[in-house]
């Protein structure tokens, strides 16, 4: 199994597809990283959100995007390679199935949420993000514990087996 992968790889998943500006991208990562560890109880990413003031963010995602502001990123991410010295596109493995299929699942699911309807959604009161501000009062950036995102989204994961 390849996960976890670089935040750059997913979100790229997602930028092929869509015009997504920040705030919705960075929603579409959380739940994809959520989910994955709901489903098979491993990071998707291999970086810790954050719980910014207006809900959860990939520090390194935010860097590439910041001067989108509000508009829809218009460009894969990338990372540059020393040795060949060129700009690289990272993607998911195509090999990689459950993933693939995770991060379309994640497309049909929430992407026609707008972004404002994704912070309600990821701003609920017992949200990893509800969870990490309200257990670090006044501190800015406070990572999200990969341990409150488990938790929550493996109890998501067994109430819908229950529940269907």
């Amino acid at each position: 199994m390849p996960a976890p992968y670089s935040a750059r790889a997913v979100a790229n998943y997602f930028l092929a597809r869509d015009h997504l500006t920040q705030v919705k991208l960075h929603k579409l990562l959380y739940y994809s990283h959520g989910w994955h560890f709901g489903l098979r109880d491993a990071p998707l990413l291999d970086e810790t959100l954050v719980a910014w003031r207006y809900g959860p963010v990939v520090p390194s995602i935010h860097r590439e995007f910041a001067h989108f502001t509000s508009e829809p990123i218009a460009r894969p991410a990338m990372v540059f390679d020393p040795i060949s010295e060129n700009w690289i596109v990272p993607r998911v493995d195509h090999s990689d199935d459950f993933v693939r299929d995770l991060l379309a699942r994640i497309r049909k699911v929430y992407g026609n949420y707008t972004a404002a309807q994704l912070s309600g959604l990821t701003h609920a009161a017992d949200s990893p993000w509800s969870l990490t501000r309200k257990d670090n009062p006044g501190v800015k950036y406070a990572g999200i514990p990969n341990q409150v995102i488990r938790q929550h989204f493996q109890e998501r994961t067994r109430r819908d087996r229950h529940a269907g």
